[in-house]
């Protein structure tokens, strides 16, 4: 869950950028491009030349930033003046997307795009060297041409030395230097073991006692078959009623 939530939290950290800063536009990006997955377009505080050659207004760094590729940023001279973004934070570059001024395509050659912590000490992360822009349409570049990766800058401008640098739009995307570290710190926490109490087995129900058979009602007992002494008994007694009965017979032919 932890695990989760820090991705959570990078994703909004990386999605949500600087709010609108002076001279970006309502329609800005608009290269419509799907940069690579967790980077979202870097916005901030403008930096750079204010106005550009000739002191024009228009020219300025804010052109370069504004939706608008028929609008130009034009600095002063070759080498003289840059437009750029103050992030507020580390942010680091995976991609850029340029779109070169119209009827100028070979002021790309020499086009670079230069990252500083500092806003004075820049390094060169990319630079073309293949010349003047082959068309006047969106030119790509992804970090594998990049001179310098995984390094977060807070500022980034769009400079060059060998031309005099006109450009149409700069699209600058990345993520969040901060944001990236916290989640892959949280990811690299342990998730607390949580450890569940034994659950007790239900004591098994006694067994109910096995029923009592009754004993079946005991037969009568048979009479005993009368003895020996028993039957001459009987007959003598028997001989003694018949002689009586006889002789008041007798008596009464008399």
């Amino acid at each position: 869950m932890k695990k989760l939530i820090a991705i959570a939290i990078m994703l909004a950290l990386v999605l949500t950028v600087a709010s609108a800063a002076e001279g970006v536009g309502d329609a800005y990006p608009s290269s419509g491009v799907t940069p690579p997955e967790g980077s979202a377009i870097i916005k901030g505080e403008l930096i750079g030349l204010e106005v550009g050659w000739g002191e024009n207004a228009d020219a300025g760094r804010a052109a370069a930033f504004d939706g608008d590729i028929f609008t130009f940023f034009d600095p002063l001279g070759t080498g003289d003046g840059y437009a750029g973004i103050d992030a507020g934070e580390e942010y680091i570059l995976t991609y850029i997307v340029i779109h070169p001024r119209d009827g100028f395509l070979d002021r790309f050659d020499g086009a670079e795009i230069n990252g500083s912590n500092d806003g004075e000490n820049w390094d060169l992360i990319w630079m073309n060297e293949e010349g003047e822009a082959a068309e006047w349409d969106w030119q790509k570049i992804p970090a594998d041409q990049f001179k310098i990766k995984d390094t977060g800058y807070r500022y980034y401008r769009y400079y060059n030395e060998l031309m005099h640098g006109d450009v149409g739009e700069v699209e600058l995307y990345g993520y969040s230097k901060a944001a990236a570290e916290a989640a892959a710190a949280a990811a690299a926490e342990p998730e607390p073991v949580i450890e569940e109490a034994p659950v007790e087995a239900a004591p098994e129900p006694a067994a109910e006692p096995a029923p009592v058979a009754e004993a079946a009602p005991a037969a009568a007992a048979p009479a005993p078959a009368p003895q020996t002494s028993d039957i001459t008994a009987l007959a003598v007694a028997a001989a003694v009623m018949a002689l009586g009965s006889a002789a008041l017979v007798s008596k009464k032919r008399r």
